[in-house]
């Protein structure tokens, strides 16, 4: 059962955060990275393009929300939350430049859509209107609960990835499967950031409703349409793989789900419900002990570590 207030959660929500470095070998990694699943490596591939654009976006809305900011916990870690997501955002950025653009993927194509809604759609200047200053503060707002319901996403795929993906077990590659296990335990790290924030503004819940209602199918349709595209110029995939109208591109999906490489597109949608209680909290979504467990032996923060000794070059 969730509490009833945030001030019943001002105990348990107060463990430190901390932004890590890290450093990953690109040069062994395939392009099907899940051998058992190339349709579901390109879902978690895909990924990367909306984390890098939506993550400086959320860097940028956080910074402009610092001012109004009156609690010093919740400050210091708003802070905090935005170096781990300008660091999120430089790992995958990296990936994508070192990993995935070797295999022949037009990058600047897989970033058009999401830098159209980040940057365009959802700027300081939506669509390039300037807002009457009146409308500033609450557009800041919205934009505020765009992240708290795109971060109870980030979460639930985290503890989804710490309890049930396992992917290096499962053999997939070392180097990918931990970018996305330490990314994804840092998002359950910090999961209630967004959210107290979002509360701590004046955010209510008819506005937290009314945002997870445009979110829920955004993000889902931009998780289907980006794995789609980047099955669509994977020479080594037939056609019935490619396309979002032939049943084996869904059956390939659901396949790797079974499996639990990844999410079904179903869970995208099923796994929005909590967001509606009106007693939500994000505390209870995920695991810190799990989150903490993987983020201390994640070998991309060890070998950053290392470099910064100088025990490798």
């Amino acid at each position: 059962m969730y509490p009833n207030t945030f001030k019943d959660m001002a105990s348990k929500t107060l463990w430190p955060l901390f932004p890590r470095r890290v450093a990953f070998e690109w040069n062994e990694s395939p392009l099907h990275w899940m051998p058992q699943s190339p349709i579901g490596s390109h879902a978690v591939n895909h990924f990367s393009f909306t984390l890098v654009r939506g993550e400086y976006f959320f860097c940028r809305i956080f910074n402009k929300a610092l001012p109004f900011i009156t609690d010093e916990k919740l400050k210091k870690d708003v802070e905090t939350f935005i170096r781990q997501e300008a660091i999120h955002a430089q790992a995958h950025k990296e990936s994508v430049e070192k990993y995935i653009q070797r295999y022949g993927v037009d990058i600047e194509k897989q970033y058009e859509r999401v830098i159209e809604l980040f940057d365009y759609m959802l700027a300081d200047k939506p669509l390039g209107k300037a807002l009457p200053k009146r409308m500033q503060k609450p557009w800041l707002l919205f934009r505020v609960g765009i992240v708290a319901a795109a971060e109870h996403y980030t979460c639930a795929l985290g503890q989804y990835v710490l309890t049930k993906a396992h992917w290096e077990e499962k053999g997939c590659d070392p180097a990918v499967s931990d970018l996305f296990t330490w990314h994804c335990a840092e998002e359950v790290e910090h999961r209630t950031v967004a959210f107290d924030l979002f509360e701590h503004l004046g955010g209510s819940y008819a506005l937290r409703a009314a945002i997870m209602s445009i979110t829920a199918p955004i993000f889902t349709y931009l998780m289907v349409k980006g794995t789609q595209e980047l099955a669509a110029v994977d020479c080594s995939l037939p056609k019935s793989q490619q396309s979002l109208g032939r049943l084996d591109f869904w059956r390939q999906w659901f396949k790797a789900s079974s499996q639990e490489l990844v999410p079904s597109p179903i869970w995208f949608m099923a796994i929005t419900k909590n967001f509606f209680k009106l007693s939500y909290h994000p505390y209870y979504e995920g695991s810190t002990e799990l989150a903490l467990d993987y983020i201390n032996r994640s070998p991309a923060v060890k070998l950053y570590e290392e470099i910064q000794k100088g025990l490798v070059s």
